[in-house]
């Protein structure tokens, strides 16, 4: 029945060429399920205890002193931004504007360098303005710091996520909560 020693069934099957076994495919093996579950749990654990992160991309586009002559106020500043983007004389820059440890942050999008920080606990005021110019979606955040004797508006255009009162009282909210205030 069977010629020359020959083998009922073939170890390879025709036209398939043998696979090796999975541990010769590659030095790197694939993680366990019960490993990919520990990571993500421990992520999700990493996750539920950071409080919301206030961290958003923004264009920093101006920082204005109120120095009580000419710029008294938040619509003073306004009014510069708009003076200043009719002579295209405003030069903005992308910026990663978080909450992070006590301080607002401004870090560099690229290298994550950090351009500015500012203690929460100098952060007077935050307010949106909204469709005043052609920044139509402004976060404004007065700061006074102590070492300064006069104030500082730092101005953002918010295009990629808007702005809204919503954002500024967030900002306020985390102000408050970390100086442990009631708003």
């Amino acid at each position: 029945m069977f010629r020359n020693n020959s083998v009922p069934f073939p170890s390879q099957p025709r036209g398939f060429p043998q696979v090796d076994p999975p541990s010769q495919r590659s030095s790197m093996t694939r993680p366990s399920a019960k490993s990919i579950y520990m990571q993500r749990k421990e992520y999700s654990e990493t996750m539920n205890n950071q409080p919301d992160n206030f961290q958003y991309r923004v264009e920093h586009l101006f920082t204005c002193e109120l120095d009580g002559q000419e710029v008294r106020n938040l619509d003073d500043c306004v009014t510069r931004l708009q003076r200043l983007e009719a002579k295209g004389r405003v030069w903005g820059q992308e910026v990663i504007l978080e909450v992070q440890g006590g301080y607002l942050q401004l870090n560099d999008i690229e290298t994550k360098a950090e351009l500015e920080y500012v203690p929460l606990g100098s952060v007077v005021q935050t307010k949106a303005v909204l469709d005043t110019c052609a920044y139509n979606s402004l976060l404004t955040v007065m700061v006074q710091e102590r070492n300064r004797r006069i104030p500082q508006v730092f101005m953002f255009q918010c295009e990629e996520v808007g702005v809204s009162e919503t954002d500024s009282t967030s900002l306020t909210s985390l102000h408050m909560d970390k100086l442990q205030i009631s708003p």
